[in-house]
C-alpha cells in the first residue's frame, strides 16, 4: 500500500521520471499555483503547498530513495505482518506499526516524555476511529471523555493547547484534567499538532478502585510567519524582482532565534524554495529542515527607470 500522498501523482510525473523531468514538473506547476498569482484562491495555495511537499522529497535523492522504499513496502522495519498488533516491541527507536483488529495499522513511538507519560500515539489516517475501536468510545475536544479502560478504571480523554512556541521548546507544564485536578506533565520537545500521550493509572477509578488511564492530545496553534510539515519548517520570503535577477543574500531568523543566511542566485524564479540543513524543528529523534521560499515583489519604476529597463529588454530580446 503506497503512501499517502502519492507524490509522483501530485508533481504529474512516472515513477522512473528523472530528476530533470521532476524539476521540471515541478517549476511549471510552482508557477501555475504560485499565491502571488493565485491571490486569495485557497484552493491553488493548498495545490501549491501539495506541488512544494512533493518536490521537497522527490526533488532530493536520499529522500527520493527512501520514499521509493515506503511505496514498495509501508511497514518495512516497523514489525513483521503477523497477527493483530504485529510488531509489538519490534523496531528500533523509531517508532513500530501496529494492526488493530480491522486491519487499521498505527504507528507508537517510545516518548520518554516524563516518568508518567508512556507513547506518543502519532498522527495520521483514522487514529480517532481506531482510538475508539482500540479503547471504546470516540475522541473529544475540549472536554474529557471517560472510556472503558483495560484494569477495571475508566479511560479519560483531554486537550492541552499549546502555542507554536510552547510547542517547539516543550518541557514541564501543568494540565487541569475534566476531574478537575491539575496534573504535572513533561510536554515532549517539538510535539506536533494532533500527537497524543498517555499517561498511565491517571483515569478515573473503576469499581474494583484501579484506575483508568489518561490520553492528552495536543493543539498547537499556527505560527504568522513559520508553516510546519513534519519537522520541517517552511518560511515565504518577499525579494524584489531586481533581486531575483541580479542575486542578493538574505538573513532569516528562525523561530529559535538563531540568524541564518540564505544565498539567493541571479535567475532565481518565484516559488523557488532553499533548504537550510538541520534548522527545522529539534525533537528528541534529531532536527528537520528549515525552507525559504521566494516571493517576489515588482517595484513601481519611475518613468525615467521604465524606459531604460524596456530599452535593455528590447536590446536582448526579452521584449
Amino acid at each position: 500500500m503506497p503512501p499517502s500522498p502519492d507524490h509522483y501523482a501530485t508533481l504529474g510525473v512516472d515513477e522512473n521520471a528523472t530528476a530533470k523531468e521532476i524539476k521540471k514538473a515541478y517549476r511549471t506547476l510552482a508557477q501555475q499555483y504560485h499565491p502571488d498569482r493565485n491571490a486569495g484562491d485557497t484552493a491553488a495555495e493548498e495545490r501549491f503547498k501539495e506541488v512544494q511537499s512533493a518536490y521537497d522529497v522527490l526533488g532530493d535523492e536520499e529522500k527520493r530513495k527512501a520514499y521509493d522504499r515506503q511505496r514498495r513496502d509501508p511497514f518495512m522495519g516497523q514489525g513483521g505482518p503477523g497477527g493483530p498488533f504485529s510488531g509489538f516491541g519490534g523496531g528500533g527507536g523509531g517508532g513500530q506499526f501496529y494492526r488493530a483488529p480491522d486491519g487499521t495499522y498505527v504507528r507508537v513511538d517510545a516518548t520518554g516524555a516524563g516518568p508518567d507519560a508512556d507513547f506518543i500515539f502519532n498522527e495520521g489516517g483514522g487514529l480517532g476511529d481506531l482510538f475508539g475501536s482500540m479503547f471504546g468510545g470516540g475522541a473529544s475536544r475540549r472536554e474529557g471523555y471517560p472510556r472503558s479502560g483495560p484494569r477495571g478504571g475508566r479511560d479519560v480523554d483531554a486537550t492541552m493547547e499549546l502555542s507554536f512556541d510552547e510547542a517547539l521548546r516543550g518541557g514541564p507544564s501543568q494540565i487541569t484534567v475534566p476531574s478537575g485536578d491539575t496534573l504535572r506533565i513533561t510536554i515532549p520537545e517539538g510535539v506536533r499538532n494532533g500527537m497524543k500521550i498517555k499517561l498511565k493509572g491517571r483515569g478515573d477509578a473503576g469499581p474494583t478502585g484501579e484506575r483508568g488511564d489518561l490520553f492528552i492530545t495536543f493543539e498547537v496553534q499556527d505560527h504568522p510567519r513559520f508553516r510546519r510539515e513534519g519537522d520541517d519548517l517552511r518560511v515565504t520570503e518577499r525579494v524584489s524582482a531586481v533581486d531575483a535577477m541580479l542575486g542578493t543574500e538574505r538573513e532569516i531568523e528562525t523561530p529559535y532565534g538563531k540568524r541564518v543566511k540564505v544565498r539567493i542566485p541571479a535567475g532565481t524564479q518565484p516559488g523557488a524554495a532553499f533548504r537550510l540543513r538541520g534548522q527545522g524543528v529539534k525533537t528528541a529523534k534529531g532536527r528537520g529542515d528549515l525552507y525559504v521560499e521566494v516571493a517576489l515583489t515588482v517595484p513601481d519604476l519611475p518613468d525615467g527607470a521604465r524606459q531604460s529597463l524596456a530599452a535593455w529588454a528590447e536590446a536582448n530580446g526579452l521584449r
